[in-house]
């Protein structure tokens, strides 16, 4: 699909939680608890290694797990490591709230969606957003999820009016059932990534 050459030149951070939906912050390295490999009790490595594959994404995605924090976030490290952090407990509760199955996969898909677009595609924080939120729809598609299922958690946990950094949760909703469509109809918006080409 793609593969990403772009560097980085600020540590960047998107996270969302329950509590305080999606945000952007600095993310704190002490509530990670291990590093995880494909194939562990978690499942989020083997999530991420399926979406990578899927889209043909060419970028190593370290996973972390963390606890008690209620949380799922991409940012990335030092040496420029690319990092998903997230408690897995928590990505239960999502699917929970948000009543599909699609729910935690759609909020990792959207931080893996970081990563393939690049944190600083855009000079402000909720074009990047909208970036993230396409591959969100575009990955869910792939997998197999109804453009209704993809748009669950947005619907349920986004804002109503814009902030300051993330977009209202109809305009977010809308790119990732462009996304979607997109992957449906086996075209790529290659303008939602930074430095990345057809193959």
């Amino acid at each position: 699909m793609c593969s990403f050459q772009g560097n980085i030149t600020r540590i960047p951070f998107c996270g969302f939680s329950i509590k305080k939906g999606f945000y952007y912050d600095h993310y704190h390295s002490e509530y990670i608890t291990k590093q995880a490999s494909l194939g562990d009790n978690s499942g989020i490595p083997d999530v991420v290694d399926k979406i990578e594959k899927t889209l043909n994404f060419k970028v190593a995605i370290s996973v972390y797990l963390a606890k008690d924090e209620n949380n799922c976030f991409a940012t990335v490290g030092q040496g420029g490591i690319r990092m998903l952090v997230t408690d897995v407990d928590f990505l239960q509760e999502v699917n929970d709230e948000s009543g599909t199955k699609w729910g935690a996969i759609s909020v990792i898909a959207h931080e893996v969606g970081h990563h393939i677009a690049g944190f600083n595609h855009h000079p402000n924080q909720p074009d990047n957003e909208l970036d993230a939120d396409y591959w969100s729809g575009y990955t869910l598609q792939k997998l197999g999820a109804s453009v209704n299922a993809s748009t669950k958690a947005i619907m349920r946990f986004g804002t109503e009016q814009d902030t300051e950094t993330h977009p209202n949760k109809y305009s977010r909703a809308s790119i990732i059932k462009k996304g979607w469509e997109d992957a449906a109809n086996g075209t790529i918006d290659y303008s939602r990534c930074k430095d990345c080409k057809p193959e």
